[in-house]
């Protein structure tokens, strides 16, 4: 990876600061306006947006948690290990790709500061052109409608090993 994007990227945001300086759980207000803890696209997202980026947080247990929308992570360096769903424990390395619908609960546990992840945060609604490019048999297409079709609440991941 070019080493000017993992330079960026390694830097202690605020949030991590905080954490560093003592605070012993996630700041759930960045997150969420509910009572449970799904994380809203409305307060990632700047309006309008259909996708944005963002940092992994390291240093302190995240919590279990849903989102109201996609979820893919990207490891850039180092180890981040999810437990899914309340059971499917997965440790993604350099390299691996996790893909979570709006339905799938997860904890993270603790990354530390040479474990580099990436969220990638997508409203369904950003597939709706990529699904006549993706052709059929197609592992990816397919969970792609499922989850974004689907009527049940359905918690559903696919996971990449690629290190």
């Amino acid at each position: 990876m070019n080493q000017d994007l993992m330079h960026t990227l390694e830097q202690i945001t605020g949030e991590e600061q905080e954490i560093l300086d003592g605070r012993t759980q996630v700041r759930k207000t960045l997150y969420t306006a509910g009572s449970d803890f799904t994380i809203d696209s409305r307060k990632m997202l700047e309006k309008g947006r259909l996708i944005d980026v963002r940092t992994h947080t390291r240093f302190i247990d995240f919590p279990r948690h849903k989102h109201n929308y996609i979820e893919i992570m990207y490891m850039c360096r180092g180890r981040t290990t999810h437990i899914i769903n309340n059971g499917d424990r997965v440790t993604l390395e350099t390299g691996d790709l996790l893909f979570m619908n709006q339905h799938c609960s997860h904890e993270v546990l603790p990354a530390g500061k040479d474990d580099i992840g990436i969220n990638f945060i997508i409203l369904p609604e950003f597939f709706d052109v990529a699904y006549s490019m993706t052709g059929r048999n197609n592992v990816l297409a397919d969970f792609l409608v499922n989850i974004l079709r689907q009527d049940e609440e359905r918690g559903q991941y696919l996971y990449f090993k690629v290190s």
